[in-house]
């Protein structure tokens, strides 16, 4: 008996040890990008709209991040999910590195239909697929694309948002810890169990599992007004997969 226990003891203990390994790993695997938009016009840049990252799919790589970003990173004359021959250039780097980065080529989810306001956003929540896709054209980081998670999460299994809040300071990327709680629709439900007091800037962030492997990108949060814990509201990589597999 003396020596099963002795057994499980060791058996939990390596299995805490590589999962603090594989989450150090992780956190040290270079992932988090921000977006660098710059138009025509240069007073509609924005240096600082939220986070993005690189996935492979069919070994083409591709630049991701959420659609409404586009609401606050645009021109008067963006309406709908179209540049409108506006952009200058979108540009993702570190937020710790501006001289390594990556250039986006063509936006290839182009949508005439979705709006670019926050009260279509508020009343077609559940319908507006949260991600943008690009093409890359050049890549000057360290960066290796992540790959997309085929399993469905497991209920309470730990997922990792990686990526910079607005009042994150300067400097390495964040790797903050979350617990997957539901399916809403298109999106997960994350429970906060490490993260930034201000959720703010995190949108577009990768969510992955312990293994690297993409299963979600940040849309929004919220704090519980009773229990005071906090979520995330992750939209689901399963649309943006057959999106991304239709173009190949």
């Amino acid at each position: 008996m003396l020596r099963l226990k002795i057994i499980i003891a060791i058996i939990f203990i390596a299995g805490a040890l590589f999962s603090c390994s594989s989450i150090k790993r992780l956190s040290n695997r270079p992932i988090g990008l921000i977006n660098n938009v710059s138009y025509k016009d240069s007073s509609f840049d924005n240096p600082n709209a939220s986070n993005g990252f690189l996935v492979e799919y069919e070994n083409r790589v591709y630049g991701v991040t959420a659609k409404h970003i586009l609401i606050m990173a645009k021109t008067d004359k963006m309406k709908f999910v179209d540049f409108e021959g506006e952009l200058k250039q979108w540009k993702m780097h570190p937020k710790n590195d501006s001289k390594n980065y990556v250039i986006l080529d063509k936006l290839l989810s182009t949508n005439r239909k979705d709006s670019l306001t926050w009260s279509y956003l508020d009343t077609n929540w559940d319908a507006f697929n949260d991600w943008l896709v690009f093409s890359v054209k050049e890549n000057k980081t360290t960066h290796k694309p992540l790959k997309f998670r085929k399993k469905p999460l497991k209920k309470d299994e730990n997922v990792y948002v990686i990526g910079w809040s607005y009042k994150d300071s300067i400097g390495p990327q964040r790797l903050y810890t979350y617990k997957f709680n539901e399916i809403e629709g298109n999106y997960y439900n994350l429970k906060q169990i490490e993260g930034p007091k201000s959720l703010g800037g995190l949108s577009g962030s990768p969510v992955v599992d312990k293994k690297g492997r993409v299963v979600a990108l940040v849309s929004s949060g919220w704090e519980d007004e009773k229990t005071k814990e906090v979520f995330i509201q992750a939209t689901s990589i399963k649309n943006t997969i057959e999106f991304i597999s239709n173009l190949n």
